[in-house]
Protein backbone atom coordinates (compact mmCIF):
# COMPACT_ATOMS: atom_id res chain seq x y z
CA UNK A 1 0.00 0.00 0.00
CA UNK A 2 2.77 2.48 0.79
CA UNK A 3 4.30 1.79 -2.37
CA UNK A 4 1.62 2.60 -4.60
CA UNK A 5 0.95 5.78 -2.61
CA UNK A 6 4.36 6.38 -3.19
CA UNK A 7 4.34 6.19 -6.95
CA UNK A 8 0.81 8.14 -6.90
CA UNK A 9 2.35 11.15 -5.09
CA UNK A 10 6.04 11.15 -6.19
CA UNK A 11 6.03 8.72 -9.65
CA UNK A 12 5.59 11.49 -12.21
CA UNK A 13 7.48 14.58 -10.66
CA UNK A 14 9.97 16.44 -12.05
CA UNK A 15 11.34 17.98 -9.08
CA UNK A 16 10.96 18.08 -5.34
CA UNK A 17 12.01 19.65 -2.23
CA UNK A 18 14.31 17.99 0.73
CA UNK A 19 13.97 19.69 3.79
CA UNK A 20 17.16 19.14 6.36
CA UNK A 21 18.11 20.98 9.40
CA UNK A 22 21.09 22.70 9.80
CA UNK A 23 23.92 20.88 11.68
CA UNK A 24 25.41 24.05 13.64
CA UNK A 25 22.13 26.61 13.35
CA UNK A 26 19.03 24.54 13.50
CA UNK A 27 17.63 26.08 10.71
CA UNK A 28 15.62 24.44 7.93
CA UNK A 29 17.74 24.01 4.79
CA UNK A 30 15.75 23.40 1.83
CA UNK A 31 16.37 22.65 -1.62
CA UNK A 32 14.98 21.66 -4.89
CA UNK A 33 16.00 18.82 -6.61
CA UNK A 34 15.90 15.81 -9.25
CA UNK A 35 15.40 12.46 -8.16
CA UNK A 36 13.80 8.96 -9.44
CA UNK A 37 11.63 6.43 -7.28
CA UNK A 38 12.94 2.97 -6.96
CA UNK A 39 10.73 0.38 -5.68
CA UNK A 40 9.20 2.58 -2.73
CA UNK A 41 12.08 4.44 -2.38
CA UNK A 42 13.50 7.53 -3.46
CA UNK A 43 17.00 8.10 -4.90
CA UNK A 44 18.50 12.00 -5.14
CA UNK A 45 21.95 12.31 -6.69
CA UNK A 46 24.25 15.21 -5.35
CA UNK A 47 26.93 17.02 -7.82
CA UNK A 48 29.03 18.32 -4.94
CA UNK A 49 29.80 15.52 -2.16
CA UNK A 50 29.95 18.31 0.51
CA UNK A 51 26.55 20.46 -0.04
CA UNK A 52 25.23 21.32 3.46
CA UNK A 53 21.95 19.76 2.59
CA UNK A 54 23.86 16.47 1.94
CA UNK A 55 26.10 16.48 4.65
CA UNK A 56 23.10 17.39 6.87
CA UNK A 57 20.54 14.56 5.70
CA UNK A 58 23.80 12.18 6.41
CA UNK A 59 24.13 13.73 10.21
CA UNK A 60 20.53 13.60 10.82
CA UNK A 61 19.24 10.75 8.88
CA UNK A 62 16.42 11.94 8.44
CA UNK A 63 14.46 14.49 5.93
CA UNK A 64 11.31 16.08 4.95
CA UNK A 65 10.28 15.34 1.06
CA UNK A 66 8.17 17.93 0.08
CA UNK A 67 5.54 17.57 -3.43
CA UNK A 68 3.03 19.91 -4.40
CA UNK A 69 1.19 19.45 -1.57
CA UNK A 70 2.37 16.14 1.15
CA UNK A 71 4.87 15.87 3.09
CA UNK A 72 7.12 12.30 3.95
CA UNK A 73 9.28 11.88 6.47
CA UNK A 74 12.32 9.83 5.36
CA UNK A 75 15.31 7.66 6.46
CA UNK A 76 18.46 8.71 5.01
CA UNK A 77 21.11 6.26 3.53
CA UNK A 78 24.29 6.29 1.39
CA UNK A 79 23.89 3.79 -1.06
CA UNK A 80 25.86 1.43 -2.14
CA UNK A 81 28.33 1.69 -5.38
CA UNK A 82 25.54 -0.97 -7.35
CA UNK A 83 22.78 0.89 -6.08
CA UNK A 84 24.47 4.02 -7.18
CA UNK A 85 24.96 2.60 -10.52
CA UNK A 86 20.99 1.41 -10.61
CA UNK A 87 19.93 5.07 -9.83
CA UNK A 88 22.05 6.40 -12.26
CA UNK A 89 20.56 4.03 -15.09
CA UNK A 90 16.83 5.34 -13.81
CA UNK A 91 18.05 9.30 -13.84
CA UNK A 92 19.51 8.91 -17.28
CA UNK A 93 15.81 7.44 -18.49
CA UNK A 94 13.61 9.98 -16.77
CA UNK A 95 16.20 13.35 -17.30
CA UNK A 96 18.47 12.06 -20.25
CA UNK A 97 21.76 11.53 -20.31
CA UNK A 98 22.76 15.15 -21.06
CA UNK A 99 21.28 16.45 -17.87
CA UNK A 100 22.96 13.74 -15.46
CA UNK A 101 26.80 14.10 -17.37
CA UNK A 102 26.61 18.00 -16.96
CA UNK A 103 25.07 17.25 -13.19
CA UNK A 104 26.08 14.47 -11.87
CA UNK A 105 29.43 13.30 -12.82
CA UNK A 106 29.54 9.87 -11.25
CA UNK A 107 32.95 10.49 -9.57
CA UNK A 108 32.29 12.89 -7.76
CA UNK A 109 28.30 12.45 -7.21
CA UNK A 110 27.06 11.68 -4.24
CA UNK A 111 23.86 9.35 -3.99
CA UNK A 112 21.20 9.19 -0.64
CA UNK A 113 18.25 6.72 -0.58
CA UNK A 114 15.20 8.15 1.15
CA UNK A 115 13.06 5.40 3.11
CA UNK A 116 9.85 6.82 4.09
CA UNK A 117 8.78 6.85 7.39
CA UNK A 118 5.31 5.86 6.98
CA UNK A 119 2.74 7.13 4.70
CA UNK A 120 3.03 11.14 3.29
CA UNK A 121 1.37 13.59 4.79
CA UNK A 122 -1.26 15.60 3.15
CA UNK A 123 -0.85 19.39 3.37
CA UNK A 124 -2.22 22.58 2.47
CA UNK A 125 -0.68 23.79 -1.12
CA UNK A 126 1.44 26.07 -1.24
CA UNK A 127 -0.06 28.52 -4.24
CA UNK A 128 0.56 31.81 -5.82
CA UNK A 129 -1.03 34.80 -2.88
CA UNK A 130 -4.14 35.27 -5.31
CA UNK A 131 -4.41 31.70 -5.82
CA UNK A 132 -7.36 31.52 -3.36
CA UNK A 133 -9.85 28.88 -2.97
CA UNK A 134 -11.86 30.20 0.17
CA UNK A 135 -14.31 33.05 -0.33
CA UNK A 136 -14.53 35.39 2.38
CA UNK A 137 -18.31 35.07 3.23
CA UNK A 138 -17.40 30.96 3.79
CA UNK A 139 -14.38 32.19 5.74
CA UNK A 140 -16.58 34.57 8.49
CA UNK A 141 -18.77 31.76 8.44
CA UNK A 142 -16.39 29.66 9.95
CA UNK A 143 -16.19 32.18 12.81
CA UNK A 144 -12.48 31.80 12.76
CA UNK A 145 -10.96 34.35 15.32
CA UNK A 146 -8.70 36.71 12.74
CA UNK A 147 -5.29 37.52 14.83
CA UNK A 148 -4.82 33.42 15.02
CA UNK A 149 -5.90 32.77 11.86
CA UNK A 150 -2.72 34.89 10.26
CA UNK A 151 -0.81 33.52 12.61
CA UNK A 152 -1.17 30.39 11.86
CA UNK A 153 -1.25 30.90 8.23
CA UNK A 154 2.38 32.90 8.80
CA UNK A 155 3.17 29.41 11.02
CA UNK A 156 2.57 27.49 8.02
CA UNK A 157 4.71 29.63 5.60
CA UNK A 158 7.92 29.86 8.31
CA UNK A 159 9.61 27.11 7.35
CA UNK A 160 9.78 27.52 3.92
CA UNK A 161 9.52 31.16 3.89
CA UNK A 162 13.30 32.24 3.21
CA UNK A 163 13.69 29.54 0.58
CA UNK A 164 10.38 31.25 -1.19
CA UNK A 165 11.19 34.90 -1.02
CA UNK A 166 15.04 33.70 -2.12
CA UNK A 167 13.96 32.46 -5.11
CA UNK A 168 11.74 34.49 -6.00
CA UNK A 169 13.80 37.91 -8.58
CA UNK A 170 10.68 40.07 -8.02
CA UNK A 171 10.90 39.77 -4.37
CA UNK A 172 14.82 40.24 -3.47
CA UNK A 173 14.52 43.65 -5.83
CA UNK A 174 11.87 44.69 -3.69
CA UNK A 175 13.70 43.91 -0.64
CA UNK A 176 16.94 45.66 -1.88
CA UNK A 177 14.76 48.45 -2.84
CA UNK A 178 13.01 48.83 0.32
CA UNK A 179 15.93 48.76 2.79
CA UNK A 180 17.83 50.78 0.51
CA UNK A 181 15.09 53.31 1.60
CA UNK A 182 15.14 52.70 5.08
CA UNK A 183 19.11 52.90 5.42
CA UNK A 184 18.47 57.25 4.59
CA UNK A 185 16.48 57.32 8.13
CA UNK A 186 18.72 55.53 10.32
CA UNK A 187 22.10 56.30 11.90
CA UNK A 188 24.51 53.66 13.99
CA UNK A 189 22.94 54.97 17.33
CA UNK A 190 19.47 54.60 16.34
CA UNK A 191 16.87 51.94 18.25
CA UNK A 192 14.57 50.07 15.24
CA UNK A 193 11.06 48.74 15.77
CA UNK A 194 10.55 46.19 12.67
CA UNK A 195 7.04 45.28 12.68
CA UNK A 196 6.48 41.63 10.89
CA UNK A 197 10.23 40.49 10.97
CA UNK A 198 9.21 37.19 9.83
CA UNK A 199 12.27 35.36 9.86
CA UNK A 200 14.61 38.62 10.45
CA UNK A 201 15.89 38.42 7.00
CA UNK A 202 15.68 42.23 6.70
CA UNK A 203 16.51 42.45 10.82
CA UNK A 204 19.70 40.54 9.66
CA UNK A 205 20.72 43.29 7.40
CA UNK A 206 19.85 46.20 9.01
CA UNK A 207 21.26 45.31 12.19
CA UNK A 208 24.73 46.46 10.37
CA UNK A 209 23.39 49.83 10.44
CA UNK A 210 22.06 50.59 13.47
CA UNK A 211 22.52 49.55 17.06
CA UNK A 212 19.43 47.36 18.36
CA UNK A 213 16.15 46.39 16.36
CA UNK A 214 13.16 45.10 18.26
CA UNK A 215 11.97 42.58 15.61
CA UNK A 216 8.47 41.74 16.17
CA UNK A 217 5.69 39.37 14.55
CA UNK A 218 2.65 37.16 15.10
CA UNK A 219 3.65 33.99 13.90
CA UNK A 220 5.29 31.73 17.07
CA UNK A 221 6.94 29.78 14.66
CA UNK A 222 8.34 33.26 12.62
CA UNK A 223 10.12 34.67 16.14
CA UNK A 224 11.32 30.98 16.83
CA UNK A 225 12.96 30.84 13.09
CA UNK A 226 14.35 34.49 14.19
CA UNK A 227 15.65 33.47 17.10
CA UNK A 228 17.55 30.34 16.07
CA UNK A 229 19.12 32.69 12.86
CA UNK A 230 20.25 35.11 15.78
CA UNK A 231 21.93 32.78 17.69
CA UNK A 232 23.37 31.14 14.49
CA UNK A 233 24.91 34.72 13.73
CA UNK A 234 25.88 35.95 17.02
CA UNK A 235 23.49 38.96 16.93
CA UNK A 236 21.82 38.48 20.58
CA UNK A 237 23.36 42.32 21.14
CA UNK A 238 21.90 43.67 17.65
CA UNK A 239 18.44 41.91 17.10
CA UNK A 240 15.27 41.42 20.08
CA UNK A 241 12.76 39.25 18.91
CA UNK A 242 9.26 39.42 20.18
CA UNK A 243 6.26 38.01 19.84
CA UNK A 244 3.39 40.84 19.40
CA UNK A 245 0.43 41.84 17.01
CA UNK A 246 1.19 45.32 15.55
CA UNK A 247 -1.83 46.82 17.61
CA UNK A 248 -0.08 45.40 20.65
CA UNK A 249 3.31 47.49 20.71
CA UNK A 250 2.54 49.68 23.36
CA UNK A 251 3.44 46.72 25.44
CA UNK A 252 7.32 47.32 24.17
CA UNK A 253 7.34 50.47 26.38
CA UNK A 254 6.71 48.01 29.74
CA UNK A 255 9.15 45.26 28.17
CA UNK A 256 11.88 47.64 27.25
CA UNK A 257 11.63 50.74 29.75
CA UNK A 258 15.37 51.83 29.08
CA UNK A 259 15.53 51.59 25.55
CA UNK A 260 14.34 54.16 23.03
CA UNK A 261 12.72 53.98 19.81
CA UNK A 262 14.16 56.30 17.50
CA UNK A 263 12.21 54.62 13.99
CA UNK A 264 10.24 52.02 12.70
CA UNK A 265 9.53 49.76 9.45
CA UNK A 266 6.96 47.21 8.07
CA UNK A 267 8.02 45.43 5.11
CA UNK A 268 5.78 43.35 2.83
CA UNK A 269 2.39 44.41 3.84
CA UNK A 270 1.92 43.19 7.65
CA UNK A 271 -0.19 45.97 8.13
CA UNK A 272 -2.28 44.48 5.92
CA UNK A 273 -3.41 41.80 8.14
CA UNK A 274 -3.16 44.11 11.37
CA UNK A 275 -7.18 44.99 11.69
CA UNK A 276 -6.71 47.54 14.25
CA UNK A 277 -4.72 49.72 12.47
CA UNK A 278 -5.85 52.58 13.85
CA UNK A 279 -4.87 51.40 17.55
CA UNK A 280 -1.18 50.92 16.04
CA UNK A 281 -0.94 54.08 15.05
CA UNK A 282 -1.75 55.94 18.64
CA UNK A 283 0.47 53.40 19.82
CA UNK A 284 3.19 53.58 17.40
CA UNK A 285 3.34 57.91 18.10
CA UNK A 286 3.51 57.46 21.95
CA UNK A 287 6.79 55.25 21.62
CA UNK A 288 8.44 56.66 18.77
CA UNK A 289 11.04 59.27 19.54
CA UNK A 290 11.48 62.53 17.41
CA UNK A 291 12.02 63.05 14.36
CA UNK A 292 10.46 59.18 14.71
CA UNK A 293 10.16 58.60 10.75
CA UNK A 294 8.03 54.98 9.96
CA UNK A 295 8.82 53.41 6.64
CA UNK A 296 6.80 50.80 5.24
CA UNK A 297 4.88 49.20 2.51
CA UNK A 298 1.41 47.74 1.82
CA UNK A 299 -0.41 46.02 -0.57
CA UNK A 300 -2.45 48.45 -2.74
CA UNK A 301 -5.69 48.50 -4.12
CA UNK A 302 -4.52 49.28 -7.86
CA UNK A 303 -1.68 47.11 -9.85
CA UNK A 304 -1.51 48.85 -13.24
CA UNK A 305 0.74 45.79 -14.13
CA UNK A 306 -1.31 43.24 -12.77
CA UNK A 307 -4.13 44.87 -15.00
CA UNK A 308 -2.35 44.56 -17.80
CA UNK A 309 -1.17 41.37 -17.64
CA UNK A 310 -4.86 40.41 -17.44
CA UNK A 311 -5.61 42.72 -20.52
CA UNK A 312 -2.67 40.66 -22.72
CA UNK A 313 -3.74 37.24 -21.67
CA UNK A 314 -7.23 38.16 -22.00
CA UNK A 315 -8.47 36.94 -18.67
CA UNK A 316 -11.18 39.92 -18.63
CA UNK A 317 -12.87 38.04 -16.01
CA UNK A 318 -10.10 38.40 -13.52
CA UNK A 319 -9.44 42.32 -13.85
CA UNK A 320 -9.44 44.43 -10.76
CA UNK A 321 -9.24 41.55 -8.53
CA UNK A 322 -8.32 43.77 -5.67
CA UNK A 323 -11.24 46.06 -5.92
CA UNK A 324 -13.67 44.36 -3.07
CA UNK A 325 -12.01 44.43 -0.24
CA UNK A 326 -10.90 42.96 2.05
CA UNK A 327 -9.35 40.36 -0.33
CA UNK A 328 -8.97 36.91 0.65
CA UNK A 329 -5.03 35.28 -0.27
CA UNK A 330 -2.75 32.43 0.49
CA UNK A 331 -0.24 32.04 2.84
CA UNK A 332 1.42 28.55 3.68
CA UNK A 333 -1.44 26.55 2.06
CA UNK A 334 -4.16 28.74 3.95
CA UNK A 335 -6.72 31.28 3.13
CA UNK A 336 -7.10 34.53 5.18
CA UNK A 337 -8.14 37.82 4.86
CA UNK A 338 -6.33 41.06 4.17
CA UNK A 339 -6.95 44.61 4.18
CA UNK A 340 -5.13 46.47 0.67
CA UNK A 341 -5.60 49.92 0.88
CA UNK A 342 -5.27 52.61 -1.77
CA UNK A 343 -2.31 55.48 -1.21
CA UNK A 344 -4.74 58.06 0.26
CA UNK A 345 -6.85 56.11 2.17
CA UNK A 346 -3.87 54.65 4.13
CA UNK A 347 -2.69 58.30 4.27
CA UNK A 348 -5.21 59.19 5.81
CA UNK A 349 -5.46 56.18 8.67
CA UNK A 350 -2.44 58.24 9.69
CA UNK A 351 -3.44 61.41 10.41
CA UNK A 352 -3.32 63.73 12.46
CA UNK A 353 -0.24 61.67 13.81
CA UNK A 354 1.85 61.27 11.24
CA UNK A 355 2.55 63.40 8.08
CA UNK A 356 3.51 61.48 4.89
CA UNK A 357 6.74 62.37 3.41
CA UNK A 358 7.36 60.19 0.24
CA UNK A 359 5.28 57.82 -1.45
CA UNK A 360 6.72 55.19 -4.25
CA UNK A 361 5.38 52.66 -6.10
CA UNK A 362 6.70 48.97 -5.52
CA UNK A 363 7.32 48.10 -8.33
CA UNK A 364 5.04 49.88 -10.60
CA UNK A 365 6.41 48.60 -13.81
CA UNK A 366 7.65 45.37 -12.70
CA UNK A 367 4.59 42.77 -12.58
CA UNK A 368 3.78 41.43 -8.65
CA UNK A 369 5.54 39.12 -7.10
CA UNK A 370 3.47 36.20 -7.74
CA UNK A 371 4.14 36.49 -11.54
CA UNK A 372 7.91 36.37 -11.43
CA UNK A 373 7.88 33.20 -12.86
CA UNK A 374 6.81 35.02 -16.26
CA UNK A 375 9.03 37.82 -15.51
CA UNK A 376 12.53 35.99 -15.06
CA UNK A 377 11.31 34.28 -18.56
CA UNK A 378 11.42 37.33 -20.28
CA UNK A 379 14.18 39.31 -17.79
CA UNK A 380 16.60 39.66 -21.36
CA UNK A 381 14.26 41.66 -22.95
CA UNK A 382 12.11 43.09 -19.60
CA UNK A 383 15.30 43.64 -17.68
CA UNK A 384 15.13 47.91 -18.54
CA UNK A 385 11.85 47.87 -16.57
CA UNK A 386 13.74 48.11 -13.31
CA UNK A 387 15.79 50.96 -14.40
CA UNK A 388 12.28 52.99 -15.78
CA UNK A 389 10.97 52.06 -11.99
CA UNK A 390 13.90 53.37 -10.03
CA UNK A 391 13.59 56.79 -12.11
CA UNK A 392 9.65 56.79 -12.05
CA UNK A 393 8.09 55.02 -9.19
CA UNK A 394 8.81 57.95 -6.70
CA UNK A 395 6.80 60.37 -8.88
CA UNK A 396 3.02 61.09 -9.36
CA UNK A 397 1.18 59.53 -10.94
CA UNK A 398 3.50 56.30 -11.32
CA UNK A 399 3.79 56.09 -7.60
CA UNK A 400 -0.22 55.23 -6.99
CA UNK A 401 -0.30 52.17 -9.25
CA UNK A 402 2.64 49.77 -7.88
CA UNK A 403 1.66 46.21 -6.40
CA UNK A 404 2.59 47.86 -2.77
CA UNK A 405 3.28 51.37 -2.18
CA UNK A 406 6.31 52.45 -0.09
CA UNK A 407 5.54 55.04 2.54
CA UNK A 408 7.81 57.31 4.64
CA UNK A 409 5.80 58.93 7.38
CA UNK A 410 7.73 61.76 10.15
CA UNK A 411 5.81 61.70 13.22
CA UNK A 412 4.15 65.17 13.87
CA UNK A 413 4.62 66.87 17.31
CA UNK A 414 0.80 67.42 18.37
Amino acid sequence: MLENEILAIFGKGETIKIITKGRKTCLPHIVRTRYVVIDHAIYVLSGNRTADWVLNALYYSEVIIRSEDYLLKAKVEEVSEEEKAKAFEAFKKKYGSLIVKKWYPISSSRCLKLIPLGSPTKRGLIKGENQVTTTYEAWVSQKNDYLNSVALAFDSAAEEYDFTISNNYINTWIRKKTIKELLKYVSPEHRLLEIGCGTGQEAVEISRYVKTIIATDVSKKMIELLSLKVRAKKLESKIIPVRLAASEIDKISEMFPDIKINGCYSFNGPLNCEPKIRTFVKHLWKILEPPGYFVCSIRNTICATEEISHIFSLQLDKLSPRKHQPIMVSVGGMDIPAFYYTPSIFVNIFKPYFKVEKIIGLPTFLPPAYLNDYYVRLRQYTSLLEKIDDLLSPHFPFNRFGDQNLFVFKKVIL
